[in-house]
């Protein structure tokens, strides 16, 4: 989700264009910077913003639960889960659990 603030410069607007990302706290913050994932606040689930999975349910209401992260972390210390489409791999990972693995980020555990 992208914000515009206008801010005046010197007799000049700017207009200044923000995003609002989900932080690994929980919380939102507004960042000039746009975020790199996308997640489903209602799933817990995170993944690519090209994820096919997504944006095929963006017409099925999708839209109200989507969040945006800056980075893979702040999704994960949010509790989320990766998207067993877009991101198999991580997903796998997650998948399997922590048995045995020196490092598993995840705090949502698979079921």
């Amino acid at each position: 989700m992208s914000l515009v603030f206008e801010l005046t410069v010197i007799g000049k607007r700017v207009f200044l264009k923000t995003y609002k990302l989900l932080t690994a706290d929980g919380t939102t913050g507004i960042s000039e910077t746009p975020g790199t994932l996308g997640g489903n606040s209602k799933a817990g689930i995170y993944g690519r913003l090209d994820c096919p999975a997504a944006n095929s349910a963006l017409s099925k209401g999708y839209a109200q639960y989507r969040v945006f992260f800056a980075n893979e972390q702040d999704a994960i210390h949010a509790g989320f889960r990766p998207c067993g489409r877009c991101m198999v791999p991580e997903y796998k990972m997650w998948k399997s659990g922590p048995d045995g693995k020196e490092t598993y980020p995840w705090e949502k555990l698979p079921k």
